[in-house]
């Protein structure tokens, strides 16, 4: 009966999520962050990957979210997004230094030219708008990690928070940057160069 009722919520849960509210994503990502840690642990033998997989894989939940068939099959999807993401990481890594070299690039295709330089500056603007609209401690957590690279044990200790509350900040902050920035075509070219973290790569 317990176990009948809590699929019963999580399936209430999934229907809020795909909704796009987002205290209900807030709820599901609490509920199953620390098994996509643990799975992604396992592979990366790294902690801090490990973390950084979870903002990565929850961010992708929240841009497919009306893909979700709220059941028994959603933790099949979301480890599937995990494996993934995984796989992308690992294939990715092994090219650094090109990515590094076409992250430079597309930076200065963006600045070759007036034209390119005027689009360039104001998709800055507009990630600088979505950051400053953002609720101070988000925003802050999100400065620390994506312009000083802290880590999230760094910024709990700095912030006197959590460590889960840096990874839900990073998650609503991470989510929240993508929607604003992804609505136009040109912005997912500029994005890994408007936002130089790990996150985007």
């Amino acid at each position: 009966m317990i176990r009948q009722l809590k699929g019963v919520r999580e399936v209430k849960l999934l229907h809020d999520v795909r909704e796009g509210k987002e205290a209900a994503f807030e709820a599901l990502f609490n509920c199953y962050k620390d098994r996509v840690y643990a799975f992604s642990y396992k592979i990366l033998k790294s902690r801090d990957l490990a973390d950084d997989m979870v903002i990565e894989v929850f961010t992708k939940v929240w841009e497919r979210r009306a893909s979700i068939q709220p059941g028994p099959s959603f933790q099949a999807w979301l480890f599937r997004i995990t494996k993934n993401h995984i796989i992308n990481f690992l294939n990715k890594a092994s090219l650094d230094s090109r990515i590094k070299e076409q992250l430079s690039t597309s930076a200065n295709y963006y600045r070759c030219s007036t034209e390119e330089e005027v689009i360039y500056n104001e998709y800055l603007t507009i990630a600088e708008q979505a950051i400053s609209q953002m609720p101070k401690q988000r925003r802050r957590v999100f400065r620390l990690k994506s312009e000083q690279g802290m880590t999230y044990d760094q910024i709990a200790v700095q912030l006197g928070i959590s460590k889960n509350t840096v990874k839900s900040h990073l998650l609503a902050a991470t989510a929240h940057l993508r929607n604003v920035i992804n609505v136009d075509p040109d912005g997912l070219i500029i994005l890994p160069v408007l936002l130089s973290s790990h996150f985007w790569i």
